[in-house]
């Protein structure tokens, strides 16, 4: 016969599986606001990082300032990382391969967010050059965000040659992925851009 404590940790127990199930179901925390970028076919600011006033630029492995503006004309993918994060370093390998099959058609960004797991561990010219080295990566597409420290990673964007933002995930993703997800985007966007079709992710600003 089971005792009082028995019976009540077999209460706690059950609880606490049921509280953990309705979090992977309905997550934890408020929900966060819609992105205003993603899918906005009527933005061309690359996720904000060009306005009117200034365009944003960041450091690369070649100490070189750059933006992702210097890209326009061609669809970019931007993969957010850090060298502590071991997603990070599977998606690097990923990210060369892609760099490779690619070639000219999608430029393949990589932007430093962090050097270590500590509070605002802002990278550097050298993070961005030793994961270029580490990966074999060109290191005129390694940046270092100095503002980015706090974000998930890995994280992945997605721009069009215009500066529209078509994506944005975060997570590991494998490269067969990659590839899916690329050929979708730019096969709507393009076919939006020459046959004015539009798809069912797209949204325009009033």
């Amino acid at each position: 016969m089971r005792t009082s404590k028995q019976i009540a940790r077999c209460y706690g127990t059950c609880y606490l599986l049921t509280f953990l199930t309705l979090l992977l179901i309905c997550g934890c925390g408020e929900e966060r606001p819609r992105n205003p970028y993603i899918g906005n076919m009527s933005d061309f600011s690359y996720g904000g990082q060009r306005t009117a006033e200034k365009v944003l630029y960041r450091v690369n492995a070649n100490g070189e300032m750059v933006s992702v503006v210097e890209f326009e004309g061609s669809f970019i993918w931007a993969d957010y990382a850090a060298p502590w994060c071991k997603p990070c370093v599977a998606q690097a390998q990923v990210i060369k391969r892609m760099e490779n099959a690619f070639g000219d058609k999608v430029v393949f960004l990589t932007i430093m967010t962090s050097t270590s797991p500590e509070f605002q561990s802002v990278p550097t010219q050298e993070t961005a050059r030793a994961w270029s080295q580490r990966f074999g990566l060109n290191p005129h597409r390694v940046l270092a965000a100095p503002n980015r420290w706090g974000m998930v990673i890995p994280t992945h964007i997605l721009y069009s040659p215009e500066g529209q933002t078509l994506y944005r995930s975060t997570g590991y993703i494998p490269g067969d992925q990659i590839r899916t997800t690329l050929s979708k985007y730019m096969k709507d966007w393009k076919n939006w851009s020459e046959n004015a079709v539009i798809a069912d992710w797209m949204r325009f600003s009033e």
